[in-house]
């Protein structure tokens, strides 16, 4: 087993053994990762399949035409603490996916690019949506020092092979006080705990379960605690954080009983109320160096 990509640490033990791959948490920076990080030419080949771009959750953001479907309010929201943080400027989004955030920002005043590792969305993005799309990673894209006002990363560091690699780049191709969002999954939520829970009351047999949770695409599992800490470490500070409900109705990835579905809304209810809820938006600023 690898150590920590996070830290570095060789202290780990295990959350769960599942067919995707086990599932541990480093016992001193806290990070939750896969053991076996899909990354290289086998992360690589994930995002060039093409059915993979075509379920309902990466279509949802092909289609982008009702703005009370998500992604789009989720969307809508991170855009206007965005806009209260950093008056309009140049913005990147990484791992833009089919454009729509973008066509999104673009029509709120700023000037958009975007980074996506899928040749298959980001040409999609180019020649319908006419957006400024690099096919590749943000690393070799290569863009100056200092070149943008914000960068945004929506349900994407969980996907990441390399995040402190990858954030670094970030840091040093944004401006001083520029804004990063960062949208991810809460792995301290309610509804991760009650998830668990019943894993282990059922002696590990719900697999199923927890492949929900720990998708064969993300890699990285951060709580608020362990996300402020990685981001300090590589020169942002904490601007704001603010929690969203897990609506599991769009993880229609996998299958889902509506059973489950109504249980985790009430779940989601009970979350609010202790401040454990399941998506995190986190903005960090970029510090002087």
């Amino acid at each position: 087993m690898a150590g920590c990509y996070i830290c570095g640490s060789e202290r780990s033990r295990s959350l769960c053994e599942i067919p995707t791959g086990a599932i541990v948490r480093c016992l001193d920076c806290q990070t939750v990762y896969r053991a076996a990080v899909v990354a290289g030419a086998e992360y690589n080949r994930l995002y060039q399949n093409q059915a993979t771009m075509e379920t309902p959750f990466y279509l949802a953001n092909n289609m982008a035409a009702n703005p009370n479907i998500e992604p789009m309010p989720t969307f809508a929201r991170g855009l206007k603490r965005l806009a209260q943080l950093r008056p309009p400027g140049r913005l990147l989004d990484v791992g833009c996916s089919y454009g729509a955030f973008m066509v999104m920002a673009q029509k709120a005043g700023w000037n958009v690019a975007g980074v996506e590792l899928s040749n298959f969305t980001a040409q999609f993005a180019r020649e319908e949506r006419r957006l400024d799309v690099y096919s590749g990673t943000v690393e070799q894209a290569a863009y100056p020092d200092g070149h943008f006002d914000a960068v945004t990363l929506w349900d994407v560091i969980e996907h990441l092979d390399n995040p402190v690699a990858t954030l670094k780049e970030i840091h040093r191709i944004m401006a001083p006080g520029a804004i990063l969002l960062v949208f991810t999954i809460n792995q301290e939520s309610l509804l991760t705990s009650v998830g668990h829970m019943l894993y282990r009351l059922s002696l590990s047999r719900w697999e199923h379960l927890m492949t929900l949770f720990y998708y064969i695409h993300h890699n990285f599992f951060f709580s608020p605690r362990t996300i402020s800490t990685l981001l300090t470490r590589v020169g942002f500070e904490i601007a704001d954080l603010q929690f969203g409900a897990a609506n599991v109705a769009r993880w229609r990835i996998v299958p889902i009983s509506p059973l489950m579905i109504a249980g985790s809304n009430v779940i989601d209810l009970l979350a609010t109320l202790i401040n454990r809820r399941y998506r995190m938006f986190i903005y960090a600023r970029k510090t002087p160096a």
